[in-house]
């Protein structure tokens, strides 16, 4: 299997009295190829997969982002695989050209932040490991495993500041640039549960643990964004979600989903429960009475 794919985006910008795009109007293509193939080793018993995609970004050069797949089935109910991926990121408009007063200071002065038009992709090489059984036609078991090394991870780094001559009274500017001078791992477990307890209930139980460890580059001067980036991502989330199915088609469904804190932003952990009413009436239509947020009327999630 293979494709090719092409992408043209412009755009027209006005610039405001705190932020603005340079240049203001801008236009630019993205090409990209791919191709992938499955490669049965042993039939019914061991595949491998193998695929890469490449890719022009719009500000960057061409990256290379191959995967390795290969999966193993010693019975119809165990599975066992594992992986090996790099992915990347390119950068935006934002990261590229923005030009955006963060805040003002007595003097007068101005703190700035710029874009860099010399940006690099972020990217990441991810090496996952799982394991899927199926003891029962009842129930079904999924367990996976990750370890993912990033690199180019954005910063915000000052640069020599500067005055403005022609203004009146002479404006002092504190410039920052996005920069990509952070990497770092992550490393966690997923696990999900598929239990159908009778007929008509069916209940899907699962948890996700994730640990940050990131740091920036001795040349690097940000010193908060480590803290703030590994502070923003929670280490804990878990969910519950059940489905019964009533006579005449109609279904309940009810899940409850947990996250942990995120220390960086003073979120503190939340559970969110949700109850949906279904009715299917024809096989073209339904009609449904959704209950959101049902332990409490808001909650804080993020601040951005």
């Amino acid at each position: 299997m293979w494709g090719l794919g092409y992408r043209h985006s412009a755009d027209q910008t006005v610039g405001t009295i705190d932020q603005a795009f340079v240049p203001a109007n801008w236009s630019g293509h993205s090409f990209n190829w791919y191709a992938q193939d499955q490669i049965t080793l042993k039939r019914n018993r061991v595949d491998l997969f193998i695929g890469t995609k490449l890719e022009k970004g719009y500000f960057t050069g061409l990256d290379l982002q191959p995967s390795v797949r290969l999966t193993w089935t010693p019975t119809q109910r165990h599975t066992v695989w594992a992986a090996v991926s790099r992915a990347t990121s390119t950068p935006t408009r934002r990261e590229e050209g923005l030009n955006a007063v963060l805040a003002a200071l007595p003097g007068p002065a101005e703190v700035v932040l710029l874009g860099s038009p010399e940006g690099n992709s972020e990217h990441v090489i991810s090496y996952e490991l799982g394991y899927r059984t199926q003891p029962s036609a009842r129930l079904s078991f999924d367990l996976a495993a990750f370890f993912s090394n990033y690199g180019g991870l954005e910063t915000i780094e000052p640069l020599p500041s500067f005055t403005v001559p022609n203004s009146d009274p002479p404006l002092l500017v504190l410039p920052r640039l996005i920069d990509d001078k952070m990497r770092g791992t992550t490393e966690g477990i997923e696990t999900i549960l598929n239990w159908k307890a009778t007929s008509r209930w069916s209940v899907s139980p699962g948890y996700a643990l994730l640990k940050m460890d990131l740091q920036t580059k001795a040349s690097s001067l940000d010193p908060t964004r480590v803290e703030h980036v590994e502070g923003s991502n929670p280490a804990h989330q878990a969910q519950i979600r059940s489905h019964v199915a009533l006579s005449r088609g109609m279904g309940w469904d009810a899940s409850a989903y947990f996250t942990g804190k995120l220390a960086a932003q003073s979120v503190a952990p939340h559970t969110r429960v949700d109850m949906p009413l279904t009715w299917r009436l024809t096989e073209s239509g339904e009609f449904s009475l959704v209950g959101q947020n049902l332990l409490r009327d808001h909650h804080l999630e993020t601040i951005w």
